[in-house]
């Protein structure tokens, strides 16, 4: 994770403040549920705001981390080592394709059985697309025949699947993506 890029890109407000997509789907993929949310990699909060609309949630980066709001609570830490067990939910948005292999199989190893982990994460399919961000920072970029070995390596299962674009528009940006929700058995 590059923490110095990321505090400069939040320092100069960068970042969108309404929330993604990603985070209006899993709120209508779960709309009869409830959940304790963590949101690894929550830059500056503005899914895990979102999210706490209905459940309660802990944000944590590495990055500086924004206010602290009802419902919602964030902590400067590190998403691959952080204690996992009191949660239901993991929601990772864009924060997967920010480590390397061997810290994404860390992290599933440290997620509990039981609880529910939400993916979105840039496909390698768009390795040539344009980046509004550019490549100034890194990128570890999903094979979505990667990410399903891994799962069912760390004892997984798939409940959604999707690869392609149109999920995470931005601008003139249209990233392929990956969305993968799961649950560890």
């Amino acid at each position: 994770m590059d923490k110095l890029y990321w505090n400069q890109f939040y320092k100069k407000k960068k970042g969108v403040l309404e929330s993604s997509d990603f985070a209006t789907f899993i709120m209508d993929y779960f709309k009869e549920e409830k959940f304790f949310i963590l949101d690894i990699g929550c830059g500056n909060g503005r899914d895990s705001y979102y999210l706490s609309k209905k459940h309660h949630v802990v944000g944590c980066d590495l990055s500086s981390v924004p206010e602290n709001k009802k419902h919602c609570l964030f902590i400067e830490e590190n998403m691959v080592t952080i204690d996992k067990k009191p949660y239901d939910l993991i929601y990772s948005r864009f924060s997967l394709h920010s480590i390397s292999d061997e810290n994404q199989r860390d992290l599933l190893q440290s997620i509990e059985k039981g609880t529910i982990l939400c993916i979105e994460t840039r496909s390698i399919k768009g390795k040539d697309t344009y980046r509004l961000f550019g490549d100034t920072h890194y990128r570890n970029l999903t094979d979505i025949h990667f990410l399903r070995s891994l799962m069912k390596e760390y004892g997984f299962i798939i409940l959604y699947e999707f690869e392609g674009d149109n999920i995470a528009v931005f601008k003139d940006e249209n990233p392929i993506c990956i969305r993968m929700i799961c649950k560890k058995l």
